[in-house]
């Protein structure tokens, strides 16, 4: 006589089946997520390698220099690694996850507020950057708390299409995000004088609720 498995360890076959499979998609997807991490990780500490040859271009004749779509100045603090083209979109968003190409960066760009008008003509325009490893967008900013720092690395250029201005740090401050600086684009709470400032703003490791800044009183060259 032939033997017939009971109806119930079919089922249960069955279910076992359907969980090894399930087990086998997970494990899949944990692959995937930690190789894409890790791939992350290794490009969270890169920049493009098209960036070099813009710097270069920048140095050699700003005149000539063949703006991209989006992107709106260039922006140069001395004797820092802050020398990065300044993007500017549609929201904050984009840029914080793209390069100055419209590709996804770890590392984002440097980037404008999309509230500023692009030429820069606003009282205080406010540029934002990612703190990376390794001295790369705004790391060097957190290093305007040393005071001996400070006073060694005050000039800057921000280059813009036809003109350019010429910068001079004049504060460094840890603000909150709730400042009116983000939500209004009011910099009141800074105490500004009639001059116009470019604000360069990125994260502070210490506190995710708080801000790095480096005032910069900007004056046409």
């Amino acid at each position: 006589m032939e033997y017939t498995s009971p109806r119930y360890l079919v089922v249960l076959r069955g279910v076992s089946f359907m969980l090894d499979a399930v087990e086998i998609v997970i494990l899949f997807a944990i692959c995937a997520l930690a190789s894409y991490a890790i791939y992350d990780g290794v490009n969270a500490g890169r920049e493009p390698n098209e960036i070099a040859e813009l710097r270069e271009q920048v140095a050699e004749d700003v005149e000539s220099f063949e703006w991209r779509e989006g992107m709106v100045a260039w922006l140069r603090i001395d004797g820092t690694h802050i020398d990065y083209p300044v993007m500017q979109g549609d929201d904050n968003k984009w840029y914080l996850t793209h390069d100055y190409l419209g590709r996804y960066a770890a590392s984002g760009s440097v980037f404008l507020d999309y509230r500023n008008r692009a030429d820069f003509g606003d009282h205080m325009s406010i540029i934002y950057g990612h703190r990376m490893n390794g001295d790369l967008m705004f790391s060097d900013v957190a290093k305007y708390a040393d005071d001996e720092f400070f006073a060694t690395h005050q000039s800057g250029r921000l280059f813009v299409r036809g003109g350019g201005y010429e910068l001079l740090a004049i504060e460094y401050r840890v603000l909150s995000v709730e400042d009116e600086i983000y939500s209004r684009l009011d910099g009141s709470s800074l105490g500004l004088g009639d001059d116009k400032y470019i604000i360069l703003s990125t994260c502070d490791r210490a506190a995710r609720a708080k801000r790095d800044i480096l005032v910069l009183r900007a004056r046409s060259l």
